[in-house]
């Protein structure tokens, strides 16, 4: 895939294109499923945090996020939560523009909301609009009292291009984002990141595995507001239903059966002095060079 990303680079550089838009406009076409798998790690990671111990630290939370792809600045990510005693809502908007949006036309509007009771957050809601090139990618998972989730909106559907997910296996799950509420709060609560998350976003089943890696101290980058002290945790990406079918994008489950054993780090911390720990920086290699996504800028109240 390296080459794949250096012939589409340098084939728009031979048509007059500047070389960091050719770049640019690379890695987000062909880069897109490794941008996908990099923002389900971080970026819902880094606009949510909630527990009643976090809550009771720090008010509403607006959070910016420079996501770096082969050292090339991709997107930014705007996100943007509220904490309450009990409950936690969050959201986060990307989108290309410029000359990259007119040739890479991307963009998504993620939001979770739902309470703190329990082991695991209880959402009530999780949806994930947005679209590719004009064609729309909605989804919507509303979930009952007792934390059933039911798929309320999905285009395209899910059966479509995917195996369906077992009824039995969406029980006791929870959303992406609430997903990292959940290791947020074991942070908060106990100072680890040891705990697996059982997820349905709607088309897919997997865990995501969270394990402390230990104490980590972040150098000052001009890429980041924040340096210092951070709890680093590994994530690892375990597939469980939802599978690409096999007559439709076949390649894309081979790279994903590659993904899920990359190694993906994600630090940890408070990003304002006496403010609830959220992830500050994540680290995963890619077939197009190291993914980097760093916190850019951060304002509470």
């Amino acid at each position: 895939m390296r080459k794949f990303f250096h012939t589409a680079r340098e084939s728009l550089v031979a048509c007059g294109f500047p070389t960091h838009i050719a770049a640019m406009h690379a890695a987000i076409t062909i880069g897109r499923p490794i941008l996908m798998r990099a923002l389900s790690y971080l970026p819902l990671a880094l606009l949510v945090s909630a527990s009643p111990a976090m809550a009771q630290q720090a008010d509403d939370l607006s959070l910016t996020y420079g996501i770096h792809i082969g050292g090339v600045h991709v997107l930014d990510a705007n996100a943007d939560m509220a904490l309450g005693p009990d409950g936690y809502r969050a959201g986060l908007k990307m989108e290309t523009d410029g000359f990259l949006g007119r040739v890479a036309q991307w963009k998504t509007d993620v939001r979770a909301q739902g309470h703190l009771t329990g082991p695991l957050p209880r959402p009530r809601q999780f949806t994930a609009h947005g679209s590719w090139r004009d064609q729309p990618r909605l989804t919507t998972v509303d979930y009952t009292p007792d934390g059933t989730p039911t798929l309320t909106l999905a285009n395209p559907e899910p059966e479509k291009d995917r195996e369906p997910v077992p009824a039995d296996l969406r029980l006791g799950t929870v959303d992406p984002v609430s997903a990292i509420v959940a290791v947020l709060d074991q942070v908060a609560k106990k100072g680890d990141c040891d705990i697996t998350v059982p997820v349905y976003d709607g088309r897919q089943r997997y865990d995501l595995i969270f394990a402390t890696q230990g104490p980590a101290t972040l150098e000052a980058t001009d890429l980041s507001v924040y340096a210092g002290p951070a709890t680093a945790c590994s994530v690892k990406y375990k597939p469980l239903a939802g599978r690409w079918k096999e007559n439709r994008q076949r390649d894309r489950d081979r790279e994903g059966a590659k993904r899920k054993d990359v190694p993906v780090t994600l630090y940890i911390a408070p990003a304002i002095a006496g403010g609830p720990p959220v992830p500050v920086r994540l680290e995963m290699d890619s077939p197009l060079g190291a993914v980097k996504v760093h916190l850019a800028s951060v304002k509470a109240g």
